[in-house]
């Protein structure tokens, strides 16, 4: 495992090697510094800030790094790991490479968190970003980083080519959400874009849960398909186990399902019908989509009281009615209507939207008024599911995870051993074999 992990680091049962990785380099949180590896972060009155990179569970000093750009580190890590794999080609391995990139990092300097963009000069001079104007500098500086994810992207496949083991090798590119463009009204934004796509990340709209991904395999039997089928996050674990000759039904209480068969035949359908966009009973938020039997249109669901009350579209920076952003693709949105222009209110905190993703994936029309029998039976899925869900277990912000008590270093605080370090580099700079 490379990069961000995010989902927990309160003590080591959370950390990666405790979760199924025989190795990880990488921090804990949602973000890091990509030049000195620290993570901000501010609650009420409380500005805290410490390096958060390890190895293996083991702090990587200061001294072992550099002020090593992290992409590039993460990059080359993955080439080392390729490298050493075995001799004879035949090792099955699996990298879960989660990119710092896109990202704008957060800072706390004393009063307040701030975002910030980094990326290294060489990316912010190839033409297709030095044509852009300086006005939207932020914007130029998101293109300089999505250059620098696509250097990633080549290195990986070059890696895998160099071994000779490329042509058995799939390759998955995603994200986890979406963008976080300037008008959010929280931390983490950035100047990204989801039109013409509804809100934001966090959002259960599909500015927010909605994204492209792509898989790459000479295993494929049909190249260029574009499905718009329903696939969840948790879908992957069963579709790679299949994909990798593993038999499903030895995976007890999965909530994903394996859509290897239609992936490798190109059949552009898929087993899920419905699928969790969101269930926050903390903020009391949810989002649910469910494909009709028969006519195939894929409804979906948005409401609950704790919604925002910011519920619209936002331009990507730069473009306004004469100067729009059009470079189509096939896998392009069509809105059906007019982008960014309402024809029927949507208020979730008031009432449950329903809107018809299949002729409105902008969501721009919604039909809970005129399709009551479809919003009851979307609402009773998702009481049917909610019921079922494990308990929230996030925590307010702790105190004594300070990490000035723990010589400026975030760390598994809760753990009897809460610091690990390394005797010496040695780890990092050695090679490593799976």
């Amino acid at each position: 495992m490379l990069g961000k992990w995010h989902v927990g680091a309160h003590t080591r049962a959370f950390f990666p090697g405790a979760r199924g990785f025989d190795y990880w380099l990488g921090y804990m949180e949602g973000e890091v510094h990509p030049f000195d590896y620290t993570t901000g972060w501010l609650a009420p009155e409380v500005n805290r800030s410490g390096r958060n990179l390890y190895e293996n569970g083991l702090q990587v000093a200061e001294s072992c790094t550099n002020n090593h750009y992290l992409p590039h580190m993460l990059t080359e890590k993955f080439e080392q790991i390729v490298h050493n794999n075995g001799a004879e080609h035949s090792k099955p391995f699996f990298v879960y490479f989660a990119s710092p990139l896109p990202k704008a990092n957060s800072e706390a300097n004393g009063t307040y968190r701030v975002n910030r963009q980094f990326v290294m000069p060489q990316y912010l001079s190839r033409p297709s970003v030095r044509a852009m104007d300086n006005e939207h500098f932020g914007r130029k500086q998101q293109m300089g980083q999505i250059q620098a994810l696509d250097e990633q992207v080549k290195r990986i496949k070059e890696a895998l080519e160099c071994k000779g083991v490329l042509n058995k090798t799939i390759i998955i590119f995603m994200s986890d959400n979406g963008a976080a463009p300037m008008v959010l009204p929280t931390i983490h934004v950035n100047h990204g874009s989801n039109w013409p796509l509804r809100m934001f990340r966090g959002s259960p709209f599909e500015g927010g849960v909605r994204n492209l991904a792509f898989i790459w395999s000479k295993l494929l039997k049909k190249k260029g398909i574009v499905t718009d089928q329903l696939f969840h996050v948790a879908d992957w674990l069963p579709t790679l186990y299949e994909a990798a000759g593993g038999n499903v039904s030895d995976l007890p209480n999965l909530t994903g399902i394996s859509q290897w068969t239609s992936l490798k035949e190109g059949t552009k359908k898929g087993d899920r019908t419905e699928l969790v966009a969101l269930i926050n009973p903390v903020r009391n938020v949810f989002g649910f989509v469910y494909q009709e039997p028969g006519s195939g249109t894929l409804y979906k669901i948005v409401g609950g009281p704790g919604s925002s009350h910011i519920t619209g579209w936002y331009k990507t920076e730069g473009t306004n009615a004469t100067l729009k952003m059009v470079n189509p693709t096939s896998v392009s949105v069509n809105c059906g209507h007019p982008e960014g222009i309402e024809r029927t209110v949507c208020q979730p905190w008031l009432a449950d939207c329903l809107f018809d993703l299949t002729n409105d994936p902008c969501e721009l029309n919604n039909i809970a008024a005129a399709k009551p029998e479809m919003v009851n039976l979307m609402k009773n899925k998702v009481v049917s599911y909610n019921a079922t869900a494990y308990p929230s277990v996030r925590q307010p912000y702790d105190p004594t995870s300070n990490p000035e008590l723990f010589q400026n270093w975030w760390t598994p605080w809760q753990d009897p051993e809460p610091v690990r370090k390394a005797s010496s580099c040695l780890p990092f700079q050695s090679s490593f074999s799976l």
